[in-house]
């Protein structure tokens, strides 16, 4: 990946990640947009990045940021060498603005005398959010791992995509299942759709007594139609992946 001008500061791939709906009044839209940059420090250098990385986030809010960006590193996965910054949410007719508030307060320069120097590499995506079919709580939350299975589209299955996301919500909110998620389609590169499972810590991640697929069979009530429904679901795909992302209090700018 070649280095790029760092325009509006840093990504997603991450869903919701403590976004307060409770902001909002019920019949006012919230915002869905997730801006979010990956970032991957030179090797032998993760030290220096990371002060050089503080400082300008200082920098940014003495600026006053109009944005609390947050940032989250990967803890389980096969790849861990790299930082998501993101913020969550935004709109696109929002975009030019924030750019021009980067402009006018040399908020990039900044950046490259300081930390860019350190970076070997970066991505950067948005995530549109689908608050309809996830289950997040209005209030805040003590959560400090984010547990993200990014599933990797068909050609053509889009429609069954959104079915299915809406069946499985709509069945997992019925049944009362035990935990919070968050959908989102991500905007750039190869796209695709990402489950998020917030925790409190790693206890929480221990599998529960009676797992998905056999709660989701006794709610439907038939024991073939709910592996059929299953089955048709992970016939969307490709493949999936999965990793767990903590954030890190010290690199983030407040709850976003």
């Amino acid at each position: 990946m070649s280095k790029v001008i760092f325009k509006t500061f840093i990504v997603s791939l991450l869903a919701i990640m403590q976004f307060n709906f409770s902001a909002f009044a019920a019949d006012e839209k919230p915002p869905s947009l997730a801006d979010a940059w990956i970032i991957v420090p030179n090797a032998g250098q993760q030290a220096q990045f990371e002060q050089a990385f503080k400082e300008h986030i200082k920098y940014r809010a003495s600026k006053g940021d109009p944005r609390e960006w947050n940032t989250y590193v990967p803890v389980i996965g096969n790849n861990l060498n790299f930082y998501v910054v993101r913020f969550c949410c935004t709109a696109f007719k929002d975009v030019e603005s924030y750019i021009k508030w980067d402009s006018d307060n040399k908020v990039n320069e900044h950046w490259n005398n300081n930390v860019g120097q350190y970076v070997e590499s970066y991505q950067h995506y948005y995530s549109r959010l689908d608050f309809t079919n996830s289950n997040w709580p209005n209030s805040d939350t003590n959560y400090r791992y984010f547990a993200v299975t990014d599933y990797k589209a068909k050609m053509g299955a889009g429609k069954s995509i959104s079915d299915g996301k809406k069946m499985l919500s709509d069945t997992a909110k019925a049944m009362k299942w035990p935990y919070s998620w968050s959908w989102s389609w991500q905007i750039g590169g190869e796209g695709g759709l990402s489950l998020v499972i917030p925790y409190e810590g790693y206890a929480g991640m221990a599998p529960p007594e009676k797992s998905f697929a056999a709660a989701f069979s006794e709610q439907i009530g038939d024991e073939k139609k709910a592996a059929d429904a299953l089955k048709s679901w992970s016939d969307n795909f490709h493949s999936t992946s999965y990793t767990v992302y903590a954030i890190r209090d010290d690199m983030s700018m407040g709850a976003d």
